[in-house]
C-alpha cells in the first residue's frame, strides 16, 4: 500500500502459471490477496483462480496431429476464475475510485526440459475468452491476448460506492438526502486461454508465469 497525497493506492498480486507443448496441469489452487489502508476503510480482493493455496497450471499439449504439417490452436485446462472485488466506505461524495487489473506477460515461457535449448515462447502466443463477464462499457474483462509487456490493462472501472447527495446537490447534512448504493465490482469472470499453435518450436516442456495486479486509486 502506498499513499499518494490523498489518495491510497492497494495492490495485490497473484501468478498463474502456463505451460505449453507436452504436459500435464497440476491440481489447481487459487491464490487471493486482500490489501486494506490503515484505517480498513478501504479494501482491495483479488482472486486468480479456484480455492486453495498454490499457483493455478494451465497446461496446452501439442502432440500428435496439432505437432505435425497442419497444426491448429490448442485449449489449456483448466479455465482460471478472475475475482476483484473493492470496499469503499459510506461517503458525501461521488469522487471516483478507480480500479485497475493489470497483467505482466513480459517474461514468456521458456524451456524447461525436453531438448528445446534455450527457447522462449512469447506470452502473445496465448489467448483467453471471457464468459460470466459484463460487457466492455462496464469495465470488465473482454475477450483478449496477452501483449508481452509488464504493464497490460485488461479490466478497469470504478470502485463501489455509497454516497447520499442533499437538496441542490449538495452533501447531506445527518444523512438527509437521496443515498446511492453502487455495488460495482468484477466477479466470477472465467478465462479460457488458447496457444495459437502457429510457430513451429523445438519439442520440449515450456513454463512461464502471468502476474496479476489489482490496484484502487
Amino acid at each position: 500500500m502506498v499513499r499518494t497525497g490523498r489518495h491510497t493506492r492497494a495492490t495485490a498480486a497473484a501468478a498463474l502459471a502456463a505451460a505449453a507443448v507436452a504436459g500435464l496441469a497440476p491440481p489447481a489452487h487459487a491464490v487471493i490477496t486482500t490489501v486494506t489502508d490503515t484505517g480498513s476503510s478501504y479494501m482491495l480482493t483479488l482472486r486468480v483462480g479456484t480455492v486453495g493455496a498454490t499457483v493455478d497450471t494451465v497446461a496446452f499439449s501439442v502432440t500428435g496431429a496439432n505437432a505435425g504439417l497442419t497444426p491448429t490452436a490448442v485449449t489449456g485446462t483448466p479455465t482460471i476464475d478472475v475475482w476483484v472485488m473493492p470496499v469503499r466506505p459510506i461517503a458525501n461524495t461521488t469522487v471516483a475510485r478507480p480500479v485497475t487489473l493489470r497483467v505482466d506477460s513480459s517474461a514468456g515461457l521458456s524451456c524447461q526440459s525436453g531438448g528445446c535449448g534455450s527457447t522462449i515462447i512469447p506470452f502473445s502466443k496465448i489467448s483467453w475468452v471471457a464468459t460470466g463477464n459484463s460487457n466492455a462499457a462496464s469495465g470488465d474483462i473482454q475477450n483478449g491476448r496477452f501483449d508481452t509487456t509488464a504493464n497490460q490493462s485488461i479490466a478497469s472501472y470504478d470502485a463501489n460506492a455509497t454516497f447520499c447527495v442533499g437538496p441542490l446537490g449538495l452533501p447531506c447534512v445527518l444523512g438527509i438526502g437521496t443515498w446511492t448504493y453502487l455495488s460495482r465490482n468484477l466477479t466470477a469472470t472465467r478465462l479460457q486461454f488458447s496457444y495459437d499453435n502457429d510457430v513451429i518450436y523445438p519439442g520440449g516442456n515450456y513454463k512461464g508465469t502471468v502476474r496479476f495486479t489489482a490496484s484502487m486509486e
